[in-house]
């Protein structure tokens, strides 16, 4: 290959990468070392409803939201230096008309041909829709779980291997057992619910091997940590993804 064909080649590989970041559906940008945006793509425009000339040569965390520009420039300067590591992350993103949007933030240390970072280039993806989804869904959990903890029946709930990752506090006056103490420990550890013969039930057997007396109470025996026995009425019952796969188990006692 000659001079001049070297040369063609090139200039067509980088033509060939500028119009491939031109027309990415994903917004990216590049900063220098000091953090100043040096080119973005028609998809960030979109995406922060700027013209490229009202991003470019700016500090790229003056378009952050207020509190998110001083963890941005001091990870910027951290990165440039390889003092840290590359990850994904999550910043929250001020539009041209005052919005606000959450960007997961996908990064690569750019580097001259003799290995100095020279800058960084981001694609950002719009997640806001998703976090919202997440914080509702967070929410729902909250609320539910409020209301479990403030129930006056004793509920514990156990993870697909039995382990008990959740107490109410009827529960633990019920068994004896705070939750920090029995989270992780089996169920049956726990609860010992006992057959009349005085046998302990397998209650995550019961739940997996008999799914028609779901929900179905029973009066049995339950000796509690202290070693008292109390009669209690139960209820075992499966819990499910949305796939109806069993992901874990609830249990709710009372005394009768």
């Amino acid at each position: 290959m000659n001079a001049f064909s070297f040369t063609d080649t090139v200039q067509e590989l980088a033509e060939s990468r500028q119009q491939l970041f031109e027309e990415s559906s994903i917004a990216i940008h590049e900063i220098d070392t000091e953090g100043v945006i040096r080119s973005v793509n028609r998809a960030e425009c979109m995406l922060l409803g700027y013209a490229p000339h009202e991003l470019i040569g700016h500090y790229v965390w003056e378009f952050l939201a207020a509190e998110n520009r001083a963890a941005s420039r001091d990870g910027i300067v951290k990165k440039l230096a390889r003092q840290q590591g590359i990850k994904v992350f999550t910043r929250e993103f001020r539009r041209a008309d005052g919005r606000y949007l959450w960007v997961e933030v996908h990064e690569n240390l750019i580097e001259n041909a003799a290995g100095e970072v020279i800058g960084i280039r981001s694609g950002l993806l719009d997640i806001t829709e998703r976090r919202r989804f997440d914080m509702e869904i967070q929410r729902q959990h909250d609320r539910m779980k409020f209301l479990l903890r403030s129930w006056t029946r004793a509920i514990v709930t156990a993870d697909a291997l039995g382990h008990v990752d959740f107490m109410n506090p009827a529960a633990e006056t019920l068994t004896g057992w705070p939750q920090q103490d029995a989270f992780g420990r089996p169920l049956e550890a726990i609860c010992p619910v006992l057959h009349d013969s005085g046998e302990p039930i397998d209650l995550m057997s019961c739940i997996l091997a008999e799914p028609a007396t779901f929900n179905l109470t029973r009066h049995s025996p339950m000796v509690d940590r202290s070693g008292t026995s109390h009669s209690v009425s139960w209820t075992a019952s499966p819990i499910r993804n949305d796939n109806g796969v069993i992901i874990g188990a609830a249990l709710v006692l009372e005394k009768y």
